[in-house]
């Protein structure tokens, strides 16, 4: 899934240093013009200012009142106070000021200074009384969270460790990765984190050993971490990267990135770790981010939400649009070779070729089934193409360009060419190849029916690189890497001219769809030029990346363009309407190869760090079912998704597999608006609001079984005990949730009648309790399975609609459609834990993976399907 970039807050200057109220309702932001400003998160709305003519990094004290600001030039920290909001004085440190940490009893003020030194402050009397001297730089501070902890202290390439009780320095300072910029500590002070921008990696230390446990690579170049609440996770801002990575501090992996509009250079949490902030280090703004969700498009009102057993593809319901989107949950990494360098996809989508510059070879791989099916040998390959009826890819490198037959998956023609080809490109109508020549500043043209040089090369530039040719194949543009230009080859006389660009070392070019412009990749200044080709002119500013780019493709409908970023790790989205960048797919180690699916639904993106192929999603695939689907189940071995077609009385079944119908629609009849699988999975219980029957559907045979089972009512929810044995029916509308037992196809006693309007019903995994989500009465009712009497209810703040139990049973999931919000639910203690988790509009049904570790959220009124870390 591709996500849009989170809030922005526009600020007069750039943003440095942030720090968050311990009730997490104003931030406080110092700014590049030496501002401290205020800011309320509720609304963003800036409260306030305080001149200080110098402002850089900032400390808050535990109980909110005094921030310390350092002041870099004036070789001293400010104090403020928070509630005046106004400056109360200064306190002189003796060299420039770098980093702060305040102790977790607010009395004492650690200072790291550029002298190779730490000063402390007594916060009583806002005075130095002591500095704490180190031979190496001194560059980051933080404060163990546990009273009485100590202070680490990154330097050079170590963290020290300060006694604060004696002020001194314990032991050796532990040996890290060189340049540490940001030292966090978790809420137990048990683990030290340290952000290392020069090496690339976060450090793990173990507090009680003092040694480090692991070292995580990281995106690009990591300037600050942060801990959340309650502990479980890091959050690393990475400027290359451009967003953060998020660090399970369990298993220390990495969980997921968050793509940022800009570099991020600082961060802070608010206090129930739902929300984060970002500082832009190169903009005028800062973005705030949800911690734990992220959202994307899915398709028109969904509703339902279900997913597979792996994890990796969800089931959404769009009655909005007859349809069920399959979502792919993260990108699909497959191995092909050492350097893989360049991806084309073949017309019909079915094929992929990944040129593998280190291993010399080209991968096939089956894109349906995501699979290496093929390796063809092409020693020293450096770049290709494919022609447009996919027919024949064209390979440069080795002093040779090869010719692949993709029917017969072999080289069935080369041609001898300079040593240092590293460009590639084939007309529209397939009879020319047209190759720069690196080293000579020359494009040849081939013909490709005989395989032979036509003429003498044509001089175009120097060092000419990337090449791209015009939908008319009447205009060839080659990027010159060296003369910062673009050559521009007339197709028929063959004559060329020279357009100037604005950015460094243009190094690649591509053709929009529709042939009135080119994008030209600037390594050299992580820029993208934009040319009209009417006017052969470039039009409007630099389009700034950031991350040395590799590959561009474009949309066929020509609105978006991918640029991969070799060293950030991602693939920067740039909408060509705005010219701006929209949104940043993270990717594997040094992307490069570039390429979109026929169907426009798939990006491939060759990894030459990781010698793979990221296969990822760029919109869901829309299965077309019956009409208004509002209930989907799938097999415990994800193979089938069974869905509610609400509209025209039916139930689709759809093979995962293929992502197709599996025959037609099973008639039931009605208005079936809920459906379950039993446990052994051979029947479907479909839950019939227009009859108040419970139709039971033969899943070995697709037939519906008679006699139904009379529930009466309205039926609207569905759910099977794990036993299997019985089966619960709610009736919002009648306020009753009936017992089915599923052997003998029979209500089981009197129906439960504490609920006003049970909008959703759930089984503990032990099958001890039933929970019902009632939507008459803002509470979870919890019933006891053997007595069928309800033995406790959960207040909530509004009204529920979706219910989920985790598979361990320790918690609920209650969606709650008009403030846009997830709760969680503990079941022992009956209530509602943590902070509301922000989703979509109108959040309706909600899932949790098998794991336990993720929820889907399909939020009606948005039209997007929300990913939540549990």
């Amino acid at each position: 899934m591709i996500d849009t970039f989170p809030a922005v807050v526009a600020l007069d200057h750039r943003p440095g240093a942030l720090a968050i109220s311990p009730d997490g309702r104003s931030l406080y932001i110092s700014l590049d013009d030496g501002t401290l400003v205020f800011l309320d998160t509720g609304d963003n709305r800036v409260t306030g200012t305080v001149a200080l003519g110098d402002a850089d990094v900032v400390a808050l004290t535990p109980d909110g009142r005094r921030l310390y600001v350092a002041s870099p030039t004036t070789n001293a920290v400010h104090v403020v106070d928070t509630a005046a909001k106004a400056f109360v004085r200064t306190v002189a440190i003796g060299a420039r000021p770098i980093e702060l940490a305040v102790t977790p009893d607010g009395r004492r003020v650690y200072v790291a200074q550029a002298a190779e030194a730490v000063s402390v402050i007594d916060t009583a009397a806002d005075t130095v009384i002591r500095t704490i001297t180190f031979h190496d730089s001194t560059i980051a501070v933080g404060a163990s969270p546990v009273p009485g902890g100590p202070v680490y202290v990154g330097l050079g390439s170590a963290v020290a460790v300060i006694d604060t009780a004696t002020d001194t320095v314990v032991g050796t300072p532990i040996p890290v990765a060189s340049g540490i910029q940001g030292v966090a500590i978790s809420p137990d002070g048990r683990m030290v984190f340290a952000a290392g921008p020069e090496s690339n990696t976060l450090t793990v230390i173990d507090a009680a050993s003092r040694t480090v446990t692991a070292t995580l690579p990281m995106g690009g170049f990591p300037t600050d971490v942060l801990v959340s609440p309650d502990g479980r996770r890091a959050y690393v801002a990475d400027a290359f990267a451009g967003g953060i990575v998020v660090v399970d501090t369990a298993s220390l992996s990495e969980l997921r990135r968050i793509a940022l509009r800009g570099a991020p250079l600082r961060l802070a949490l608010t206090p129930d770790g739902q929300r984060g902030y970002a500082s832009a280090s190169e903009d005028k703004f800062l973005q705030a981010f949800p911690t734990l969700s992220h959202t994307a498009t899915v398709g028109a009102h969904p509703e339902a939400v279900a997913v597979s057993p792996d994890g990796r593809r969800v089931c959404v319901t769009c009655s909005g649009s007859d349809t069920v989107a399959v979502v792919r949950t993260q990108p699909e990494q497959i191995a092909t070779g050492a350097g893989a360098q360049a991806v084309a996809v073949t017309p019909d989508g079915q094929q992929a070729y990944v040129l593998n510059s280190d291993a010399g070879t080209v991968s096939v791989v089956d894109t349906q089934g995501e699979s290496v099916v093929g390796t063809v040998p092409v020693p020293g390959a450096f770049a290709l193409a494919m022609a447009r009826d996919g027919r024949h890819v064209y390979v440069v490198g080795g002093g040779l360009l090869s010719v692949i037959d993709t029917g017969m998956r072999q080289v069935t023609g080369t041609l001898p060419i300079p040593q240092i080809a590293q460009g590639v490109a084939v007309s529209p109508d397939g009879t020319r190849v047209f190759v720069t020549d690196f080293t000579a500043g020359t494009v040849l043209v081939i013909t490709t029916s005989p395989l032979a040089v036509l003429g003498a090369p044509v001089a175009v530039g120097d060092r000419p690189k990337g090449v791209a040719v015009t939908p008319d194949g009447r205009q060839i543009y080659i990027a010159n890497t060296h003369s910062q230009g673009v050559a521009v080859l007339d197709g028929i006389s063959l004559q060329v001219s020279i357009i100037g660009t604005p950015g460094r070392d243009p190094d690649d070019v591509a053709v929009s769809p529709d042939g009135r412009t080119v994008y030209v990749i600037n390594s050299g200044s992580d820029s993208v030029s934009v040319i009209d080709t009417n006017t052969r002119s470039v039009v409007g500013e630099l389009i700034m990346v950031r991350g040395r780019e590799g590959g561009v493709a474009f949309a066929d409908d020509g609105r978006q363009v991918f640029v991969t970023a070799v060293d950030s790790g991602v693939v920067n989205v740039i909408d060509t309407t705005t010219r701006t960048m929209i949104a940043k797919v993270p990717v594997g180690p040094l992307p490069r190869g570039v390429a979109l699916s026929p169907d426009q639904r798939r990006l491939y993106v060759a990894n030459s760090g990781l010698g793979s192929l990221s296969v990822i999603e760029i919109s869901p695939t829309p299965v077309r079912v019956g009409s208004k689907p509002v209930a989907v189940a799938l097999t415990t071995d994800g193979r089938r998704a069974y869905v509610a077609d609400s509209g025209s009385g039916t139930v689709s079944v759809i093979d995962m597999t293929t992502t197709a119908l599996a025959g037609a629609p099973i008639t039931v009849g009605g208005r079936p608006q809920a459906i379950a699988l039993s446990h052994d999975e051979k029947r479907l219980y479909v839950a019939d609001s227009a009859t108040g029957h419970v139709i039971v559907v033969d899943t070995a045979t697709s037939t519906v079984l008679d006699p139904p089972v009379e529930v009466g009512g309205t039926p609207s929810a569905i759910a099977v005990a794990p036993s299997g044995t019985r089966a619960y029916v709610a009736d919002a509308g009648s306020g009753t949730v009936s017992v089915v037992d599923t052997g003998t196809g029979a209500v089981v006693g009197e129906a439960i009648t504490d609920a006003l309007a049970p909008a959703t019903v759930a089984a503990a995994p032990d099958g001890g309790r039933v929970y019902i989500a009632d939507a008459g009465s803002d509470a979870v009712l919890v019933v006891d399975s053997d007595t069928l009497t309800v033995t406790g209810r959960i207040a909530l703040p509004g009204t529920p609609n979706g219910l989920a139990v985790s598979p361990d049973g320790h918690r609920l999931l209650v969606t709650m459609p008009a403030l846009k919000t997830l709760l969680t639910v503990d079941p022992a203690s009956l209530t509602v834990i943590g902070s509301p988790i922000p989703v979509g509009g109108a959040p309706h049904g909600v899932t949790i993976s098998r794991d336990g570790r993720r929820a889907y959220v399909a939020n009606a009124a948005s039209d997007s399907l929300s990913v939540v870390d549990l």
